[in-house]
């Protein structure tokens, strides 16, 4: 934000200020043929008696009777305060009837109305046709008045307001307007009939009537044709030249002192204020109007350019403490502006009283084009930061202030709170016009430019570069606009400016046209720049863009392959190959083929580099690391860089798996040359055999498996638990997650090429650590692993019977009841709980831990109460599950501590679930396969009757399995055994696959 102690700007030179002064006095002499307000007596012989809805025909003047019966269908009058419409008689104290009670009317009163308009637009020095439509019908009785206020636009078009005075005697209710430092005052009590006019802008209000009652028809004045030219007579040739003339003197200024020495840009204050959703050049009354198209006749002829804006200073600030109510100054905070759409009637109040709370003292200061357009009110530009001292040396009017007399309002006013003190916002707001010499159209529309602004402005700027006139003047806007949207800073290292862009306000479109502009244009260093600000989002479309363009040799590729190679870089892996053959044609088209030649001598290597670098290297990261090296190199690139960096990582199994099925697959494609397919499987034999020893069963995690565990683990960690209270979530190792198709596959690899002492060593590997296998991977890894075991060995014809695949098997179902499922607790009565083990020094919790530990359940503490008062904090922030007593008939006063869980029922809940899980997950096997797997091990598997608490069930019902149950037609199991009193009674068991 502009401080209020921004420097004052520096003084202009005197040849300099007197261009300025000649600039604004040339457009000040350009009037309107118009006034910003008129008023005229009408001939009583035009104005026609009427017919109201539900009152009948109406004459004139108004009588007493029929005044009476018109306020009793009216209603009062509301006025806008802001977004809300309020009814208040001290502020405006006004009987009105809808234009809908008046629609009879209409037709006899259309001559009248007609002419009202011819001499409106004339009197406001309008040329352009007008329409008048019927707003309200207003009475004003005696003491009634409407507090100054400006209207606002309530049809399309809306540019001012028109009243008929009907004839009614009354006294007072005088019509002041004010425009700026020009007030006047329409007596409609001395003029009847009557009417006058006035733009939406300018402030008026109705004096209190003393007597009788004031009775007006009000209608909203607008443009026929809201793109309708409307010239002025003022606009002669003299006043044309003394505008040339200055303008020209200013450009010639800028010439001969070079652009540096002045400003490319000014700005002239217009007499009217327009709104954000009004202006435009065809929008402009009166003066301004005049002026604007004089000056953009002018501009038009010169090197500069007419923009239009709604120019907006807000302060921050403290105000007096005035305290009048609960909620703070004049009724509290949460104030909004004048400007805006009020509903029912949008009138302005200007209520100082109750709406304005000065300033003691202003912490903050904004200035801002809220709205920027060009003639023809298209947006250039919004929110526009404009520093104070550059709006007053630039200013061509010798304004002091010039928010002086501007449209103003309060917002955010805090109120009296008793703590902070009060503040508020204001803001106040006027129209400008910027005079812009094109040469500095750039700089002032992209300066202090938002992100979203810069990447919308940048495709009409890209479209420029085409032109070879203009790409080198164009280019600079182009870095600049490109470093204000996707850029954190304007250093010279990418990679410090890399900063996260939401989707919301990322645009591809716009990255992918920015990128092939520059590419084309040979901005080679701004391209590098690009690629650090984008990194990996980019991706694909960057590759293939590139490919076309150098297919077409628009470009020096040996220019961009650093920074290709460096994008490169930090992407995973995994996802190079798909980018380098967006990039490489694989057709054999000669004209790429030393982008071909990049991805093998460059690419591919660094590759290998970051292979072995990297710290974490993933599955899919083998697979693409060998098929980057199948595609682009020979058995030799395989054997002296590939394999021994595989060697080097392969006690990352997973990674180091998938290379190698990568690296039997260059074997599969040299089958025709038997000299390469042996070469390339003698390699891969003893690199299978080096994975292998190095493998860690208890270190593989499949992704179910993992996030499994994390969740334990945060869950633990809120436990009471000391171990697992402060105890931290295992991290998700992604270079150990595999998939349970890999294992397979290496094993198939190995039954393919007969290697049977590899595929041996692997079973027993696995074996050997089967018991460092985390229990969530038992269901999600190996589990899913048997079955693909299974399908392998069919596939290949190998009997599952053979004896290293089962003993993979049993142990790892063995493992997953013993240890993932284990023994069917006692479901005895049980109240003992793990210690707490606070870290207190106390003496009484150790006595509090040998309670909850015991089997008993109620423990009975004497002691004062802070202590009292200690042990039950300590055990409700653990969450040990007891309530609490406290007896009093003895001193000390007694804390009965009771516990409430049962851990054997807990227990025997457990396992009960546990059970269930581990027999569906058996039944899921084909059970003659599994049998044949299992072999002898298969009726104690499939049982689990060695997992029973002894005496449960009967011995008859114990001694049948699975297998062993009556089959149906179909091959599945029928109605499943129950094991009496056990846990699963009466539960039915999944039919087999």
């Amino acid at each position: 934000m502009t401080s209020m102690a921004a420097p004052a700007p520096a003084p202009r030179d005197q040849v300099a200020a007197d261009v300025y002064t000649e600039l604004s006095q040339a457009l000040d002499s350009v009037q309107a043929a118009g006034t910003f307000a008129a008023f005229a007596k009408i001939k009583e012989a035009i104005i026609k008696p009427f017919f109201v809805q539900d009152v009948g025909p109406v004459d004139f003047p108004l009588q007493e009777s029929t005044a009476r019966q018109l306020i009793e269908k009216a209603r009062q009058a509301p006025y806008g305060k802001g977004s809300e419409t309020f009814v208040d008689t001290s502020v405006r104290n006004t009987w009105e009837l809808d234009a809908s009670q008046l629609d009879h009317m209409v037709p006899q009163w259309t001559p009248t109305v007609d002419s009202a308009c011819k001499w409106a637009a004339k009197q406001l020095g309008i040329t352009v046709p007008i329409t008048a439509q019927l707003y309200k019908m207003l009475i004003y009785e005696e003491g009634a008045m409407f507090k100054a206020h400006t209207d606002t636009e309530k049809v399309p078009g809306m540019f001012g307001t028109l009243v008929i005075c009907l004839p009614s005697e009354h006294q007072g209710g005088d019509l002041v307007l004010k425009h700026r430092d020009v007030t006047k005052i329409f007596k409609t009590s001395e003029a009847q009939p009557s009417m006058a006019c006035w733009y939406s802008d300018v402030s008026h209000e109705v004096l209190p009537v003393t007597s009788g009652r004031r009775w007006v028809l009000t209608y909203n004045l607008a443009i026929s044709h809201p793109l309708h030219s409307r010239p002025c007579a003022a606009l002669n040739a003299p006043r044309h030249d003394k505008v040339r003339r200055a303008l020209a003197a200013w450009l010639g200024l800028r010439s001969r002192e070079g652009d540096g020495a002045h400003s490319g840009y000014l700005y002239y204050l217009l007499d009217h204020t327009y709104t954000e959703a009004n202006i435009s050049l065809n929008a402009l009354k009166g003066a301004d109007r005049s002026r604007m198209q004089c000056l953009n006749d002018v501009c038009s002829d010169h090197n500069a350019t007419l923009l239009l804006g709604v120019l907006e200073k807000e302060e921050f600030g403290g105000c007096a403490e005035v305290y009048d109510g609960p909620h703070g100054g004049r009724g509290g905070g949460g104030r909004r502006g004048y400007l805006g759409d009020n509903g029912e009637d949008d009138d302005d109040i200007e209520d100082e009283d109750s709406e304005w709370h000065p300033f003691v003292d202003v912490f903050e200061t904004d200035v801002s084009i809220k709205k920027l357009v060009n003639p023809e009110g298209r947006t250039l530009r919004t929110g526009l930061k404009i520093d104070t001292a550059e709006l007053e040396g630039n200013l061509i009017q010798d304004y002091a202030d010039p928010f002086e007399t501007a449209d103003h309002g309060e917002r955010d006013y805090s109120g009296f709170t008793g703590n902070e003190g009060v503040s508020a916002r204001h803001w106040y707001r006027v129209t400008i016009a910027v005079i812009v010499a094109n040469d500095a159209v750039d700089e002032f529309l992209t300066k202090a430019i938002t992100r979203t602004d810069a990447q919308g402005l940048l495709p009409k700027y890209l479209l420029r570069c085409s032109d070879p006139k203009n790409r080198a003047s164009v280019m600079k806007t182009v870095q600049y606009l490109a470093q204000r949207a996707w850029s954190s800073a304007s250093s010279t290292s990418a990679a410090e400016n890399y900063v996260y862009i939401p989707e919301s306000e990322f645009s591809m479109e716009v990255v992918l046209q920015f990128l092939e502009t520059v590419l084309l244009c040979q901005q080679y260093e701004l391209f590098s720049k690009a690629l650090g600000w984008f990194r990996t989002r980019v991706g694909t479309p960057l590759f293939a863009l590139v490919k076309t363009a150098a297919a077409e040799e628009l470009f020096d590729f040996t220019k961009v392959k650093d920074s290709l190679l460096q994008n490169l870089s930090i992407c995973s892996l995994a996802a190079r190959p798909a980018l380098l053959s967006s990039l490489v044609s694989l057709n054999g088209d000669n004209r790429s083929l030393y982008i071909r030649d990049w991805a093998a001598n460059e690419a591919v290597p660094a590759a290998i580099d970051d292979c072995l670098r990297l710290q974490k290297v993933t599955e899919a990261d083998g697979s693409a690391l060998a098929t980057m090296v199948e595609e682009y190199h020979d058995l030799d690139y395989l054997s002296t860089k590939l394999i021994p960096a595989i060697e080097k990582r392969a006690a990352l199994t997973p990674f180091a798996l998938a290379a190698f099925l990568k690296c039997v697959s260059f074997a599969d494609r040299g089958a025709d040359q038997m000299p390469v397919h042996t070469a390339v499987l003698e390699l891969c034999k003893p690199l299978l055999e080096s994975v292998i020893n190095s493998m860690d069963v208890g270190t593989l995690r499949s992704k179910n498996g993992a996030a499994q565990t994390a969740a334990t683990t945060k869950a633990q960690r809120y436990s009471y638990y000391q171990e697992y209270r402060y105890s931290r979530s295992e991290p998700q190792a992604l270079e150990f997650l595999i998939s349970p198709s890999l294992l397979a596959e290496c094993v198939s690899r190995c039954i393919q090429l007969g290697w049977n002492e590899s595929s041996m060593l692997l079973c027993r590997r696995i074996v050997d650590r089967a018991g460092l296998i985390p229990v969530p991977e038992f269901r999600h890894l190996w589990i899913p692993f048997i079955h693909r075991l299974m399908s392998t060995l069919e596939e290949n014809r190998v009997p599952l019977s053979t004896p290293r695949y089962q003993e993979v098997a049993c142990a790892i179902l063995e493992l997953y009841l013993d240890v993932a499922v284990g023994k069917e607790p006692s479901g005895e009565v049980n109240y003992s709980q793990r210690p707490v083990n606070p870290n207190c020094y106390c003496t009484d919790c150790p006595a509090m831990d040998r309670f909850l530990a015991s089997n008993q359940r109620e423990w009975q503490f004497p002691a004062a109460e802070r202590r009292r008062r200690h042990i039950q904090t300590v055990l409700e922030s653990r969450g040990a599950g007891c309530s609490f007593n406290t007896l009093r008939y003895s001193s000390p006063h007694t804390l009965v501590v009771t516990k409430n869980i049962d851990s054997g029922a807990r227990a025997k809940r457990e396992w009960t679930d546990k059970f269930t899980q581990a027999w569906d997950d058996i039944t899921k096997f084909d059970q003659e396969k599994l049998k044949v797997l299992l072999g002898a091990h298969y009726e104690r598997i499939t049982s689990m009757r060695h997992l029973r608490f002894p005496g449960t069930g009967t011995a008859a019902q114990a001694q049948q399995t699975i297998a062993e149950r009556p089959r149906q037609a179909g091959g599945t199991a029928a109605q499943p055994i129950v094991i009496r009193d056990s846990p699963f009674a009466g539960m039915k068991r999944r039919a087999v696959d």
